[in-house]
């Protein structure tokens, strides 16, 4: 049985538990078409992958823009599906143990169970998860299994990653030093403006604080959703991984739609003109940027977003296996 969370009627959403073998936590939405391919029972699925020190909840608010934005008027049965997949060592996930090295093409095995064997039609991830999603598809490749149709990259650096460019590194050896349990939101607060992080940073990194195992709700101190040592794991993995075969080879029938954040810190030159070339030569790639956007772009500009993906549910057909289908507008 999964283990997750739904979200209203034409769009309601549920939580489970995943089974045995994956133990993970993931929400779900459900939310009809105005072109309804299979419905009722048999939803089309889309999955969302959080970035590092994030969880599904993290992409609630959008989840439910983006499914107001495709949902078609009048139509009560549901005919996609949306997980907000909660990743090991982070969120909710965090309560079942999960067996290292916690390593990017350990999560992607992870969803590969967590699915059953059959792959998502549209598959999102964000940063870590990004990655996360190009070694999902490259694991059902070389296992001879289907591929999702459509792949989302959103703001995560093809090839590995040097120095410390959204200060992930230098965020994780912070949390490495406070006490456990943590006081209340706001020392966390202060303690990190001390430490020179931006009110956002310090706000966002306190959203991952939830009450004590037994403790009265808000009544006392906090601990972390996630494993700080896991999730470093996760990092370096992501960091010291290249990815840039999935982009410059893709497996016939699948598409994948790099999306970068327009405001948030240049790449490398090598880098932007490995895109451009790629945007050139392979027609079953999607090269985009994010206008008014940092990294987190579900926050910074969910409605250009949205606006993005959104036909990528519009209709089952639109990506079919014709890898010759052009780039979105």
């Amino acid at each position: 049985r999964y283990w997750g969370d739904t979200f209203s009627r034409a769009m309601s959403t549920t939580a489970h538990f995943s089974s045995v073998d994956a133990h993970l936590h993931y929400e779900e939405l459900l939310f009809p078409t105005q072109k309804v391919g299979n419905s009722g029972d048999n939803p089309r699925t889309a999955v969302i992958l959080h970035g590092l020190l994030g969880s599904g909840r993290n992409w609630r608010s959008f989840a439910r823009a983006l499914g107001k934005a495709v949902a078609g008027p009048g139509l009560e049965s549901p005919s996609w599906r949306l997980l907000l997949v909660d990743q090991r060592n982070h969120g909710k996930s965090t309560l079942r143990k999960h067996h290292g090295p916690h390593t990017i093409q350990a999560s992607a095995e992870d969803l590969n169970v967590l699915l059953g064997g059959r792959p998502p039609e549209v598959l999102v991830g964000h940063s870590m998860g990004g990655k996360v999603a190009l070694e999902y598809m490259k694991m059902m490749h070389l296992k001879g299994l289907d591929l999702p149709t459509r792949t989302w990259v959103l703001d995560s650096m093809p090839g590995t990653v040097s120095g410390d460019p959204h200060t992930a590194r230098q965020t994780i050896e912070t949390l490495k030093t406070l006490p456990q349990p943590v006081p209340s939101r706001l020392w966390l607060s202060e303690y990190m403006a001390k430490k020179g992080y931006p009110k956002l940073v310090a706000d966002w990194v306190g959203t991952n604080l939830v009450d004590m195992p037994g403790a009265q709700p808000g009544a006392g101190p906090l601990v972390w959703a996630f494993d700080v040592a896991g999730c470093e794991e996760m990092y370096n993995s992501y960091a010291g991984n290249c990815m840039w075969e999935m982009l410059e080879d893709p497996p016939r029938g699948a598409r994948i739609d790099l999306v970068r954040a327009e405001k948030c810190i240049p790449w490398p030159e090598e880098i932007e003109i490995r895109l451009k070339r790629l945007e050139k030569s392979r027609v079953n790639v999607g090269i985009h940027t994010l206008e008014n956007s940092g990294h987190w772009v579900q926050m910074d500009n969910p409605s250009g977003l949205v606006k993005m993906l959104a036909s990528s549910f519009a209709d089952s057909s639109a990506t079919s296996d014709d890898s010759s289908s052009s780039d979105d507008e």
